[in-house]
């Protein structure tokens, strides 16, 4: 199991409770389904975020959805905004593994003290 912590800098922290290969338990197939529903695709997911003056490309997209690399807050923030998740499927979406063992944690805290979009 993954823990992630976030800090108010936007900064993620990753604590591995398991000697095993990291898994991410992420429903990235939900983000799939985002998109394909908008006629959008993970490059343009990719062009929207560096044009919002986050540079990401987007191999490290599906990096990050395979769970190779943890998304960072500012990632969940932006990608929420331009899919149009609300507070639900942002938990569901990025935090299931929490969910799933109804632990709750606040999702103002992840996107607060960061720029608007």
């Amino acid at each position: 199991m993954i823990l992630t912590f976030f800090s108010q800098n936007d900064i993620i922290f990753s604590v591995l409770l398991d000697t095993e290969k990291r898994e991410s338990k992420m429903e990235s197939n939900l983000i799939h389904s985002k998109l394909k529903m908008k006629g959008k695709n993970v490059e343009w997911l990719a062009n929207e975020m560096t044009a919002y003056g986050q540079p990401i490309s987007a191999s490290t997209i599906y990096k990050k959805l395979k769970g190779e690399v943890v998304f960072k807050a500012s990632d969940i923030k932006l990608i929420s905004q331009l899919l149009d998740f609300n507070n639900e499927e942002i938990m569901t979406i990025f935090f299931s593994e929490l969910v799933s063992k109804k632990t709750h944690i606040s999702v103002e805290r992840i996107v607060m003290n960061e720029k608007k979009y």
